[in-house]
């Protein structure tokens, strides 16, 4: 038996329904769709044939597509709680006849599925003759069976057979159901008449009923059935027309209503006497057993192993409660860095550093993105005729003008987050001059971009918006909205540091506002030298990055940019986020927590409908990207920074190395032993720590690099080595220089992976 993933139900479902329904798997007996919400609820069956999947998906599609929101077949009914069976009867097979109309490679499928569901027998029918059943329940079959069972009806029965399956529209429904119903009364009320000419013996004089009778009578007279009588004498008739009169509950000459009242008297003074209220209403209301017995026996396809299906979604970031503006951080770094001397020469000493560097960068970036547009270019004719080659029109035919078409390169543009959590206390002076580089460098070539520095230090928050107060305290609590399904997610501040709309002062002095903190993370953790507002904090990874989502929509539409790119330099995984918001109660909001061992977790998105499964908590930022992705369709660079010793670069290898994107990291791999698992995590870590890189290719990142951190992201170029010793020639020179150069590319890592990334 072939089974079926729910990603394959998923998207089966929307390619039938002709549009992208939101599809969730539920632990409920049978399918289900919301028409208001577009929302289509699966269940979790177990041992699914293909075509018992059909069936399902089609069916519930059918649905989707023709049955109105007003009138879902579970909507309450005026009529009671068995009219609802009956408007599923005749609903159901107008649905089922419409989506096998327009899907007719379904209609095998439709009519194997309900032989199965027939021979497990999910409609009771063991045992029992179907042609003694009531209208209702072989209507039932009938429809469902696609006409294959062997059903009789009497003629008046066929012609409302042919009204439900001529039904088109939902009024046809409406109205057809009534008819059916009505009829199913009539017949209800006959099956009771009939008993009762058999129990009437059991009544005493006084109407009482006589205990000591050795009849079998059934109480319940709804699991009655009775063969609706088809042999009228030629006298009182048409069939037809006596049947026509008793769907309509009228009397076909006087003595029937004479009999028929006095009936009816004594059945109501037994009902009266030995049933409920309840039972005294249930007895004279038809019902369809058929329907009830299916809806009974669904429970038995689910599948109760089964984990659990969670659907969350990222929430609405609050940006003014987030975003602390370049001016107010780099108003609070010039309070605090008021040595104008000392800035000074630390710029300077920058600048030496990298300017000449960055300059060759920028030439070099040109180079490479005019090779990339050349290597696009296109020869075309013009269709006018160049008459300097018009001679050679008898043995050529190339005498028109030709035109080299060169198309224009795609805009990018820069966001860069850097982690501001504790551990980084050691990368951080590297980061920020890394940083500076590729922010020199974009600037030089008119790359619009931005830096933010992420976490979630409430201090510095409280600091960035001039000190504690129980309004800004509120602020921070409304970092992201809370409502149904949505991720529980903290507070996280970006504060900006540099953007290209500043002005070259601005720039400037940003610049040694940023070369003075560089400088303040030199040294050990109690001789450090940097303000409150820049304390350190967790890695709020997960909620930068649903608050840059917004960010990056609106650079892209000031910038006018083709491709945004958002490099992440950090050190460590995002922060553990286990639960999400719920509704109990009067809208009392409350939280509950998702797995990924005991759950199955979807992360989706109601606007572009998106959706990708959480295989790990702890991975969850890698879903967050490929969402972010997604939706912005911004290209992601990571950078991992280890501390520049031997176990934080194997332990790196281990978590965060890939070698394929749909592959799993070393740590994960349950086919490698785990002396297998050390083993490989020590090549790579002598790897990382000759060729200063390791590429991997991490879920939800364009890039992904491991890079050394410490005093090795430190930029120092040293010297150009020549061997002064020996004869120095024009080939050792060169390779003199190449390495120099090579030395000088990995210490500027950001950077010339970035124009790697872009240049194309």
């Amino acid at each position: 038996m072939t089974t079926f993933t729910a990603e394959s139900k998923s998207q089966l479902a929307k390619l039938l329904a002709t549009e992208n329904l939101r599809i969730e798997h539920q632990k409920i007996r049978t399918a289900r769709f919301d028409p208001k919400n577009r929302v289509l609820y699966c269940p979790i069956w177990k041992n699914m044939s293909g075509v018992l999947y059909d069936l399902l998906m089609g069916h519930e599609v059918g649905h989707a597509l023709y049955t109105p929101a007003q009138g879902w077949h579970d909507a309450v009914c005026d009529k009671g709680r068995n009219y609802k069976g009956f408007l599923n009867v005749v609903e159901d097979a107008r649905i089922e006849k419409k989506i096998k109309r327009k899907y007719p490679g379904i209609r095998k499928s439709f009519v194997e599925a309900y032989n199965d569901l027939m021979q497990r027998d999910f409609f009771e029918l063991k045992g029992r003759d179907i042609n003694q059943m009531s209208f209702i329940n072989r209507l039932n079959l009938f429809t469902k069976s696609s006409g294959t069972m062997d059903i009789k009806f009497t003629a008046f029965e066929e012609k409302l057979v042919e009204e439900v399956m001529r039904c088109e529209t939902w009024d046809d429904v409406l109205r057809v159901t009534g008819l059916v119903w009505d009829y199913s009364k009539d017949e209800q009320f006959q099956m009771v008449e009939e008993e009762f000419t058999f129990e009437l013996d059991s009544f005493g004089e006084d109407g009482d009923f006589d205990d000591s009778s050795d009849s079998d009578f059934d109480y319940d007279f709804s699991d009655e059935t009775t063969e609706q009588e088809d042999n009228q004498s030629d006298s009182e008739g048409s069939e037809e027309s006596d049947d026509s009169k008793k769907m309509q509950g009228t009397p076909n000459n006087e003595d029937e209503t004479e009999d028929g009242e006095e009936t009816f008297t004594q059945i109501n003074r037994f009902k009266q006497s030995t049933l409920s209220k309840e039972d005294q209403f249930i007895v004279f209301e038809p019902t369809c057993e058929t329907d009830n017995a299916f809806r009974k026996k669904e429970n038995e396809l689910l599948d109760e192993k089964c984990k659990d299906y969670v659907y969350i979604t990222t929430p609405e970031p609050n940006l003014k409660s987030i975003i602390t503006p370049a001016k107010r951080v780099n108003q609070l770094l010039s309070e605090f860095y008021t040595n104008e001397s000392e800035k000074t020469t630390l710029y300077n000493s920058f600048k030496s550093r990298n300017e000449r560097y960055i300059s060759l960068l920028a030439k070099e970036f040109e180079m490479k993105k005019a090779a990339s547009c050349y290597a696009k270019a296109k020869t075309s004719n013009t269709g006018d005729i160049d008459v300097s080659k018009l001679y050679k029109y008898q043995i050529d035919d190339t005498i028109f003008k030709k035109m080299m078409r060169i198309p224009k390169g795609k805009s990018h543009g820069l966001i860069l987050l850097l982690d501001k959590s504790g551990s980084m206390s050691n990368n951080l002076k590297g980061s920020i001059e890394q940083i500076l580089i590729l922010t020199s460098f974009c600037r030089k070539v008119n790359i619009p971009f931005v830096v933010y520095g992420f976490g979630n230090n409430t201090t510095a928050f409280f600091e960035d918006h001039g000190g504690y107060n129980e309004t800004l305290n509120q602020k921070l609590r409304e970092s992201f909205s809370k409502e149904e399904g949505e991720l529980c997610l903290d507070g996280v501040f970006l504060r900006e540091y540099l953007n290209s709309k500043m002005s070259n002062s601005e720039f400037t002095k940003s610049t040694k506002n940023l070369v003075s903190l560089m400088n303040g993370f030199t040294g050990g953790r109690y001789s450090r030298h940097y303000p409150v507002s820049e304390g350190l904090s967790n890695t709020p990874m997960v909620e930068a990055i649903v608050a840059v989502e917004k960010i990056t929509q609106e650079f892209r539409k000031v910038n006018n940019l083709d491709i945004v790119n958002l490099v992440i330099v950090h050190d460590g995984d995002a922060d553990t986020i286990n639960t999400y918001h719920s509704y109990a109660g009067d809208n009392y909001k409350n939280y509950k927590h998702m797995s990924s061992t005991y759950n199955n977790v979807y992360l989706r998105d109601k606007k572009t409908k998106f959706e990708t499964k959480v295989e790990h908590n702890d991975f969850l930022s890698q879903n967050i990207l490929k969402w972010y992705s997604y939706r912005t369709g911004a290209k992601v660079f990571g950078f991992f920074l280890t501390d520049g010793s031997n176990s934080s670069a194997e332990s790196a290898a281990m978590m965060h190395h890939y070698e394929k994107t749909d592959s799993k990291n070393i740590y994960d791999n349950e086919s490698i032993q785990w002396h297998e698992k050390r083993y490989r995590a020590k090549e790579l870590a002598k790897k990382l720590k000759k060729e200063k890189l390791l590429v991997s290719k991490k879920p939800g990142y364009e890039s992904f690099f491991i890079i050394p951190g410490g005093s090795e992201l430190q930029v120092n170029d040293g010297e150009l080595e020549i061997d002064t010793t020996k004869k120095v020639t024009a080939s050792k020179l060169a390779n003199a220089f190449m390495k120099f150069n090579k030395k000088r590319q990995v210490n500027r890592v950001l950077v010339s992976k970035f124009i790697d990334g872009i240049a194309v």
